[in-house]
């Protein structure tokens, strides 16, 4: 999986509102970051379930907050079993992460 430096470089340069769905291992749930001009949101996934997006000034802010579902990122990082980009990319696969990066121009 790719590391949290990572992450923030890619959701950084990604133009537009890209999504980035979270699967932790330990929760069979998924979680969403999205990110948005002004802000970053994160929310529970689901249509029965689901929490509604929780804003953040930044994704660093939102890194060290508890949030939904007493989730940590910065203490559960570690256990992200994959990242979903824009419903479409898992960047825990090197080939998919470099097409996220064509697809968003990301350098």
């Amino acid at each position: 999986m790719i590391s949290f430096e990572e992450f923030t470089g890619l959701y950084n340069a990604a133009q537009g509102e890209p999504e980035f769905e979270l699967y932790f291992s330990d929760n069979e749930k998924s979680y969403m970051i999205i990110k948005y001009d002004d802000h970053v949101s994160f929310q529970r996934g689901g249509f029965d379930d689901g929490s509604g997006e929780y804003d953040y000034p930044t994704l660093e802010e939102l890194y060290h907050v508890e949030s939904v579902d007493g989730i940590c990122l910065k203490d559960k990082w570690n256990i992200i079993e994959t990242i979903i980009a824009d419903g479409t990319y898992d960047l825990s696969i090197q080939e998919e992460l470099d097409s996220f990066k064509v697809f968003r121009d990301i350098h």
